[in-house]
């Protein structure tokens, strides 16, 4: 029986190891955290969308790992929550282009007026409900809950799942296969396949085989209000995202305020940018006006240095695969149900030939046609 060593419980480690597992391959999942998700799927906000990606293949992929969000929901998976998106933007005539864009690509979008535009109930003064991009099938993801299911549906097809364990070693032999996954405590799981869904971490998983993966950790600040209704829809402003967080709470985050953080911000700064980030917030919805966040975390996300999914076997090092992406909310189960696919049968899917991990080193790059490099949302 094939085996094959998962780092990393996040959502993206967590889907691989639930699609190998029922397909017959032995699995064991190594995380260090004592909890799934508690890394990169953690820190983000978790906003699944395809709305302005570019170039086209990066679209399609994002695009398709929507449709199986939804898809999964429809099959019991939970975590998935179907929300709307209200986007504006300072630069109205650019939105209006990417709206007519994402509709000549078959994404549900319209720029208002339109038809039945459904103004979510109690946004504040912020919201130019004339100008603002409508997107009906989007939503946002509850990154632990479904990572938790896909495990402990993983144990149930014999996945053996353990937490706090840290891989410091990747064995090979002397054809240079991988032989084993070595753990901090001197033990060791044999494997023919290690996949690396390390997040944050995987450039350093990736050296042990001397694999060249390239990240560009971004922190990231999340701040958690009480709200007293629930929004029915996420609300893009130009400076501040807002979306909910279940029952009587919203997610806050702002890319402006990100990118002053550093990569490891000090307390007083953090502080003081949560304290901006609810501002900026009950400029949108004035009812936040003096809330005080019920938790605020800064985290580091996992972005790879070219904006762009790392999936795939690296040449040179036989059973080495690298699942590693910095949008995990709308790309993690697709990509883990495509990378099962790969490793189990050999097939490769076309939505992933642009992301093989050698393009870092250098013998490859990504064959995106012409295009703007992702957002980082």
């Amino acid at each position: 029986m094939r085996a094959v060593a998962v780092v990393g419980a996040g959502v993206l480690g967590a889907a691989v190891a639930w699609n190998l597992a029922r397909r017959g391959l032995r699995v064991v999942v190594v995380e260090r955290e004592p909890v799934p998700a508690a890394g990169a799927s953690g820190a983000s906000f978790a906003r699944a969308t395809a709305f302005g990606r570019a170039p086209r293949a990066y679209f399609e992929l994002r695009h398709a790992g929507l449709r199986t969000l939804h898809r999964l929901r429809e099959t019991g998976v939970p975590g998935f929550h179907p929300c709307p998106s209200l986007v504006w933007s300072r630069d109205d005539p650019a939105l209006a282009d990417t709206v007519a864009t994402a509709r000549h690509q078959g994404y549900r979008a319209c720029h208002g007026p339109c038809a039945g535009f459904p103004v979510p109930a109690g946004p504040g003064r912020a919201v130019p409900a004339a100008r603002a991009a409508y997107l009906p099938a989007e939503g946002w993801v509850d990154l632990p809950a479904m990572a938790d299911w896909m495990l402990a549906r993983a144990r149930r097809f014999g996945a053996d799942i353990r937490f706090g364990a840290r891989a410091v070693d990747i064995r090979t032999g002397a054809d240079g296969a991988v032989r084993a996954l070595v753990l901090a405590d001197g033990g060791a799981v044999a494997a023919d396949t290690v996949v690396n869904a390390a997040g944050a971490g995987a450039d350093r998983v990736a050296r042990l085989v001397g694999g060249p993966l390239a990240l560009a950790p971004s922190a990231g600040l999340l701040a958690e209000v009480p709200l007293a209704r629930e929004l029915d829809a996420m609300l893009l402003a130009p400076d501040i995202s807002i979306r909910p967080a279940g029952a009587g709470a919203a997610l806050l985050r702002s890319d402006a305020i990100d990118s002053r953080l550093g990569a490891a911000p000090a307390a007083d700064l953090a502080a003081e940018a949560a304290a901006e980030l609810l501002e900026r917030a009950a400029a949108v919805l004035p009812e936040l006006a003096g809330a005080r966040p019920t938790a605020a975390r800064v985290g580091v996300r996992a972005f790879p240095a070219d904006g762009y999914p790392s999936v795939g076997f690296l040449s040179g090092v036989p059973g080495y695969y690298e699942a590693v992406t910095h949008s995990g909310a709308t790309l993690g189960p697709l990509l883990g149900r495509l990378a099962a696919e790969e490793i189990a049968s050999g097939h490769r899917s076309r939505l992933l030939a642009p992301y093989t991990p050698d393009r870092f080193g250098g013998s490859a790059v990504p064959d995106q046609g012409a295009g703007i490099a992702p957002a980082h949302t």
